[in-house]
């Protein structure tokens, strides 16, 4: 997850990189309306369930796709996000936005609520390379692309749960 030097000097590198990254457009200013979980509540899924398992699936083998078009969106993309795992004794799933992919590896700015994991919180820079990446999004126009472990979480949610969740985010799509 973060990197191997603990230098202050290769923490403000990453924060250099990130401003630049910011300036050249490659990420957001804005924090994006990621959903975590209706009421700020977790909502427990188990990474080898079928349907989780075929979201982070998706994800993973479209990944080079989104990082392409992360780089070069179209005039209405933007909030484009990635999300990661990271195991502190119970694995959470994480929002990065924004973002910066530098060689192998990748920084940015957490931004969901970790509840189990120490000293981690919204606003923090994190390093994590593409192992760690389960998920990406980004809106078009408005509109949701990706985050598909949303779509795995809430398909098998109750019909009237998913409508008031996809509401109160603003998503628009199906499962």
């Amino acid at each position: 997850m973060s990197s191997s030097q603990s230098s202050g000097r290769t923490s403000r590198g990453f924060a250099l990189i990130l401003r630049a990254a910011r300036a050249a457009g490659l990420t957001g200013r804005r924090s994006p309306r990621i959903p975590y979980a209706g009421n700020d509540e977790p909502v427990f899924v188990t990474l080898d369930d079928p349907a989780m398992a075929a979201a982070i699936d998706k994800a993973r083998r479209t990944l080079p796709w989104f990082l392409d078009l992360a780089k070069h969106p179209a005039r209405k993309m933007d909030e484009f996000a990635l999300r990661i795992i990271i195991a502190a004794g119970t694995a959470q799933l994480i929002w990065i936005y924004p973002f910066a992919h530098v060689g192998e590896r990748f920084i940015g700015q957490v931004s969901n609520m970790p509840l189990w994991v120490p000293n981690l919180a919204i606003g923090f820079t994190i390093a994590f390379d593409r192992t760690e990446i389960v998920d990406w999004m980004f809106r078009e126009a408005g509109l949701i692309n990706g985050n598909f472990t949303a779509r795995a979480t809430l398909s098998a949610g109750r019909p009237r749960d998913r409508e008031k969740f996809k509401g109160q985010f603003g998503l628009d799509f199906d499962f």
